[in-house]
């Protein structure tokens, strides 16, 4: 987790967006490097390859922000969303989907909008994250100032 200028910033941390970044490179280099060994393997293995990279680097990018001026914006792996303060109803953790626990958004409308940068497999020793992002979320929404804690 970061913290910006914003009054709510949640990323994931600077080494896991530092281990995306050599994991995209290092799946693409061979296909690179050694396009004429195999070219019965280049088109296939190229698609395969921009797909990964598509994947790490949109999860790489995956964060939380919230503005001083109300508006709350969900960046997940394959969407982004705004939402404003009085669009949320509640915020909670959840297993969404049965992929794993995050931390949720009950949006007015009834519906739920998991966020995707809180995504963990295991609900156990990630907890206590968890609730704190929980906090800091229901702090933005109530307007009051963050502990940098």
């Amino acid at each position: 987790m970061a913290t910006t200028g914003e009054p709510l910033a949640l990323r994931s941390p600077g080494w896991v967006r530092a281990f995306g970044v050599l994991f995209a490179v290092a799946w693409v280099f061979p296909f690179v490097t050694q396009a004429r060994l195999r070219e019965e393997f280049l088109v296939p293995g190229g698609i395969i390859a921009l797909l990964v990279v598509a994947f790490v680097v949109r999860t790489v990018l995956c964060s939380v922000v919230g503005t001083a001026d109300g508006r709350l914006t969900a960046r997940n792996r394959w969407s982004t969303r705004t939402f404003l303060r009085t669009d949320i109803r509640a915020v909670g953790i959840e297993r969404p989907d049965g992929r794993g626990w995050a931390v949720l958004l009950l949006l007015e409308d009834g519906s739920r909008h998991p966020l995707d940068v809180t995504e963990t497999p295991f609900l156990g020793p990630s907890l206590e994250r968890l609730e704190r992002q929980v906090a800091e979320i229901r702090a933005w929404l109530e307007g009051r100032p963050r502990s940098f804690a």
